[in-house]
């Protein structure tokens, strides 16, 4: 009988199945006559016995050792399906309260999250989860310290990077960004509309104004509907001294009205919506000086 393993994070689900082998057999075949499909299958039926870490030592170890892209690729994507997986339902079912909660309290949602990790501390969607809230809560250094803990398991995991690189970004750390930046082929990446604001910010502080300028471009082309495209638009103009208010007010007005949905598409960004008051206490100046 097949075994199935399964989670539901942010509203998708996610499913594997481990094939119908011995699991004895799987622990104790030796590296010199093992494919790279025999250690997907063995990381596998790790993760039924729950043994998650040493599932993914075993997938890190052969993508270091692969050459294939196809086989690469392969062992990846098992190793976040892997890293992900909730074993415990009483986990999944505080990380999706937690979740639920995070546009109107941070403190609670973060609370449902600790206790998630009570029980799966090596859940990565908990981990990357409790690192956003940590952000939003404006405790950077925290939540790098707990992406840094899970990517050592897993050097390669893209959405841990895209969490330490905000993690960085929030502290101001813009050299150990650049250097995350640069391990993740951000062009061809699914989550590249989430590294371009990282990179806005980090031109806005160097004043690199037409650089900015290019990366919200791409931004608007990628997803026009973003309402963080809005806050980068009325911030370029800010830096450099000129008002935008139709773009302030523009952002102001999504984020008023970003339904549930919506904000589940965008919650990979931390700071999703989370410059409200800075916006808002801005276009009221303006208006006052034109009063």
């Amino acid at each position: 009988m097949k075994l199935v393993l399964c989670r539901a994070t942010l509203g998708v689900a996610l499913c594997f199945t481990a094939l119908p082998v011995s699991l004895s057999w799987a622990q104790t075949k030796t590296s010199k006559s093992e494919t790279y499909k025999d250690i997907i299958e063995k990381a596998y039926n790790l993760s039924l016995q729950r043994d998650r870490q040493q599932a993914l030592n075993i997938l890190s170890n052969a993508v270091q050792k692969e050459t294939r892209p196809q086989a690469i690729a392969e062992l990846k994507k098992t190793a976040s399906e892997v890293s992900n997986v909730f074993f415990s339902d009483k986990a999944q079912q505080q990380f999706e309260i937690g979740v639920s909660l995070r546009k109107t309290d941070l403190n609670q949602s973060l609370d449902k999250l600790t206790e998630a990790s009570r029980i799966e501390a090596d859940n990565f969607a908990i981990a990357n989860e409790m690192a956003r809230l940590m952000i939003a809560k404006g405790d950077c250094k925290g939540a790098q310290d707990i992406v840094q803990r899970q990517l050592s398991l897993v050097r390669f995991d893209e959405e841990l990077k895209l969490s330490l690189a905000q993690a960085q970004v929030c502290q101001k750390r813009w050299v150990d960004f650049q250097k995350t930046a640069d391990s993740v082929a951000i062009k061809k990446s699914a989550q590249q509309k989430f590294w371009l604001p990282l990179e806005i910010d980090k031109h806005l502080a160097g004043k690199s104004f037409s650089k900015a300028q290019e990366a919200l471009a791409i931004l608007k082309k990628l997803d026009d509907k973003y309402p963080e495209v809005s806050y980068w638009a009325w911030k370029i103009d800010l830096e450099q001294k000129k008002a935008n208010f139709s773009a302030g007010q523009k952002y102001v007005m999504a984020c008023k009205n970003i339904s549930a949905n919506q904000y589940r598409q965008y919650m990979i960004d931390p700071m999703l919506c989370r410059h409200l008051s800075e916006v808002e206490s801005e276009l009221k100046g303006i208006n006052g000086a034109s009063e």
